[in-house]
C-alpha cells in the first residue's frame, strides 16, 4: 500500500512513463471514483526499492529474505500524502474492494502480514501510507467485501446541526505540500525541475537541500531554472525557496511565479547572500489546475550567481 505523495493524474502519468524507472500495478484517485491499472498482476512492477527482510514482517516467509519485494508483491498507489490527517471514505472503500479482488485472484491471505504498507518493508526512507491510514477499518473492509467475517459497524451519525451550512466544506484531507528538488530523482510524480545545459551542478557549499544544487552566472537573458508542480485543482499556496548562501550570490535573485495557463502571478526578488539552509517565504499565490511553475531567472545585475536548489509550495 503506497501513497503517491502527489496528485492522481501526476502519479499515474509518471508511473506510466518508462523514463521514470518506477511503476505500480494500480493507482486509486483521491475519492475512489477512478482506479487505473498500469501493470498486469502477473507481471512485476517496480514499486519498492528494498529487498525482503522477514524481521520487518513478524518473521514471516524468511525464505524470501534477500529477494526483491517486487518479485512477489502487487503495488497499489493512492493519490495523496503520507502526512495526511485523514482519508476519503470513498478511497478507502474502493481500495479495499480492489484488494479483496486481488486476494481472491492470487490466493493471498487477508491479514496484516500480507496486506502491508510500503513503509513497513522499506522503513529506512519510506513511511507511506502514513500514520493516519485506517488499517483496522481497511482490513475489516477487505474481509467483509470478500465475505469473511462481519462488515464493520458504520460510523455513528453526528448530532444534527441546528443551523447546518448549505454548502459544507469538503473533509480535511491534510494540508498540501509539494517540494520540487534540484535533483529530479528525488521528486515525486507531481514535481520536476527543468534547466538548460548552461546551468552547473554543484554541492561545494554546505547547506543544500538533498543532494546539491544548480548555479548560473547572472546575465541579461532568459534562461530560468523551472521548478514545476502539478495540481489536480486550483489552490492558493505559499511559495518558499531553499538555497545555499554566499557572498558571490545575487542579492536580488528573481523568482517568477506562473499558473498552469502561463499567466505571470508575481515576482519575488530574494537575497541569496543570506538566509541559507532554510525555507524562505516567497509569497502566496493563486495557482490553477495543471502544471504550474516557479522560475528562477538569471536576469539580474551582472557579477554574481543565482542558486537553484529547491522550492516548496504548501497550504498557507
Amino acid at each position: 500500500i503506497h501513497t503517491c505523495e502527489g496528485s492522481y493524474s501526476g502519479c499515474w502519468s509518471w508511473l506510466a512513463n518508462g523514463a521514470s524507472g518506477v511503476s505500480a500495478h494500480y493507482v486509486v484517485n483521491n475519492t475512489g471514483s477512478e482506479i487505473s491499472q498500469l501493470v498486469d498482476e502477473s507481471k512485476k512492477a517496480w514499486h519498492i526499492a528494498a529487498k525482503y527482510k522477514c524481521s520487518l514482517n513478524n518473521s514471516l516467509d524468511c525464505w524470501r529474505d534477500g529477494y526483491s519485494n517486487n518479485n512477489f508483491t502487487i503495488g497499489i498507489e493512492h493519490a495523496g500524502y503520507a502526512n495526511q490527517n485523514s482519508w476519503d471514505s470513498g478511497l478507502i472503500q474502493a481500495s479495499a474492494k480492489l484488494v479483496c479482488d486481488i486476494t481472491k485472484d492470487q490466493g493471498i491471505p487477508r491479514d496484516k502480514y500480507h496486506i502491508v504498507g510500503h513503509g513497513q518493508l522499506q522503513p529506512y526512507n519510506r513511511v507511506d501510507p502514513g500514520p493516519n491510514w485506517p488499517w483496522t477499518q481497511y482490513l475489516n473492509l477487505v474481509k467483509s467485501y470478500c465475505g469473511e467475517g462481519q462488515a464493520p459497524d458504520p460510523d455513528p451519525q453526528p448530532d444534527p446541526d441546528p443551523q447546518p451550512d448549505p454548502d459544507p466544506d469538503p473533509p480535511n484531507n491534510g494540508d498540501l505540500s509539494i517540494i520540487i528538488d534540484s535533483n529530479n530523482a528525488k521528486n515525486g510524480a507531481d514535481a520536476e525541475i527543468i534547466v538548460s545545459g548552461n546551468w552547473n551542478a554543484a554541492n561545494s557549499t554546505p547547506g543544500y537541500y538533498n543532494t546539491g544544487y544548480w548555479w548560473q552566472n547572472t546575465d541579461s537573458r532568459s534562461d530560468a531554472a523551472r521548478f514545476r508542480f502539478h495540481l489536480d485543482q486550483a489552490a492558493t499556496l505559499k511559495v518558499e525557496g531553499w538555497w545555499t548562501a554566499g557572498t558571490n550570490r545575487s542579492d536580488a535573485a528573481p523568482f517568477v511565479m506562473f499558473n498552469a495557463g502561463g499567466t505571470k502571478l508575481g515576482t519575488k526578488y530574494a537575497n541569496q547572500q543570506i538566509n541559507g539552509k532554510q525555507w524562505v517565504d516567497l509569497g502566496t499565490y493563486n495557482f490553477t489546475a495543471g502544471w504550474n511553475e516557479v522560475d528562477l531567472s538569471i536576469w539580474a545585475a551582472a557579477g554574481s550567481v543565482v542558486i537553484a536548489d529547491a522550492v516548496r509550495v504548501r497550504t498557507p
